[in-house]
């Protein structure tokens, strides 16, 4: 069994393959998204690399060209030599990962479904939106309290109404920097 290793980066990925005796197969780099063409054309290897959000779909495609598939923790690789005294490129935590995996048979770290995935993703997002209304609802509170003197409490729903209903009474009218926010 041949065994990969790659070191993915934005627009070119190392990749390097070493047969099981150790010797060298193969060193390229290839573009980043021709990876997904470059592992179905090989035969059946283990493949190994450092976790990232690109790892998982490098996980997912492998299996179905019948590799095998290690991820390894972030916080583990520094352990198996990557970056040693402070040295890192491509080629060479290509290098490491692969010839490490000759050495010993690393456990992957969890490799969660496709919907697993889609699950958080959306949670994620949902989170960012939320952490991002709640400095808005204090700024507008804020430019209310500034304005009129007292805001009535209001739901985040209710909210922008509210405000608008408030400061269309105010002789200066409602600010457009803080009609931008409250637009619902």
């Amino acid at each position: 069994m041949e065994h990969i290793g790659i070191d993915r980066g934005s627009k070119a990925s190392q990749l390097g393959v070493r047969s099981t005796g150790g010797e060298i197969v193969a060193e390229c780099r290839w573009r980043t998204d021709r990876l997904v063409v470059v592992l179905p054309g090989r035969p059946a290897a283990r493949v190994i690399r450092e976790t990232c959000p690109e790892a998982l779909r490098i996980a997912a495609l492998a299996p179905r060209a019948g590799h095998d598939v290690r991820v390894v923790a972030a916080t583990r690789v520094r352990s198996l030599g990557v970056g040693h005294r402070g040295l890192t490129n491509d080629v060479r935590d290509a290098r490491v990962v692969r010839e490490a995996s000759c050495r010993m048979d690393r456990p992957s770290v969890h490799l969660p479904t496709a919907m697993s995935q889609d699950i958080k993703a959306i949670w994620v997002s949902r989170e960012a939106l939320i952490k991002t209304r709640t400095p808005l609802i204090g700024r507008v509170r804020g430019e209310g309290r500034a304005r009129l003197g007292r805001v009535r409490r209001a739901t985040p729903e209710r909210l922008p109404k509210r405000v608008r209903q408030a400061l269309l009474d105010d002789p200066e009218g409602l600010p457009a920097h803080l009609a931008r926010v409250l637009v619902a």
